[in-house]
């Protein structure tokens, strides 16, 4: 790729960004910070043809759509200090890239099993010199780590009874697991409910958000181990 076009992708980066958007949501990047999210941002614009890393659709709107809704975990449900946290099927780096930004002293492990999306992941870790991050390019349902997650995270991984079951195996007794809304959020949380003694799992928190005034009704899910 040459220098031209590595630039034209910075700058799609640098229009999508809106630093008035974080500050809505309570937080004040430095510069530093900054310019990680632009570099980030810019990255993934520019692997996603190859790589599918987010909806072509949804390339001119990427900073509220995918980076703003990322790190909707951190704001509404937080971590505690020097946790770690799992992301299974982490795709483009989406929720663990954004959230890494802001909490420096987390430790990551992502699951993505696609090659070129692990591929790309690994090249992140490298541009923003993310060390505490690790990518395995593997399905979390394979890993042999003897490490359990303070918290497991996944973005559209499917049904919350498919991230729950994914998510279960890897976490700690008081660990928690954070997912997004899905298409059939209602149903599926009374299924969480009906099956809670059975499969050990409960509901702990809801949260429902909105994006910058324009993408409304979403939420976040929390739970638990019964």
């Amino acid at each position: 790729m040459s220098a031209t076009q590595m630039v034209s992708f910075l700058e799609r980066a640098k229009e999508s960004y809106e630093l008035k958007e974080l500050e809505k949501l309570g937080l004040s990047p430095d510069l530093d910070q900054r310019s990680l999210i632009l570099t980030y941002m810019s990255l993934v614009l520019t692997h996603n043809k190859e790589a599918a890393l987010i909806p072509a659709v949804d390339e001119d709107n990427i900073f509220l759509r995918h980076f703003c809704d990322s790190i909707q975990p951190l704001l509404l449900f937080g971590f505690k200090k020097g946790a770690t946290v799992f992301d299974i099927g982490a795709g483009g780096g989406f929720p663990s890239i954004p959230i890494r930004i802001f909490r420096p002293d987390l430790n990551f492990v992502l699951f993505e099993s696609n090659r070129k999306k692990a591929s790309f992941l690994k090249e992140v870790r490298t541009r923003l010199d993310f060390d505490n991050v690790d990518i395995h390019c593997a399905k979390a349902e394979s890993s042999s780590l003897d490490i359990k997650a303070n918290y497991v995270m996944g973005r559209g991984l499917g049904t919350l009874q498919k991230f729950s079951a994914l998510a279960k195996p890897l976490l700690a007794p008081d660990g928690h697991m954070y997912t997004f809304k899905t298409k059939s959020f209602v149903d599926e949380l009374n299924l969480i409910t009906v099956n809670k003694d059975e499969d050990r799992i409960k509901i702990s928190e809801i949260a429902q958000y909105d994006l910058g005034g324009l993408i409304h009704g979403l939420n976040l899910v929390s739970m638990e181990f019964v």
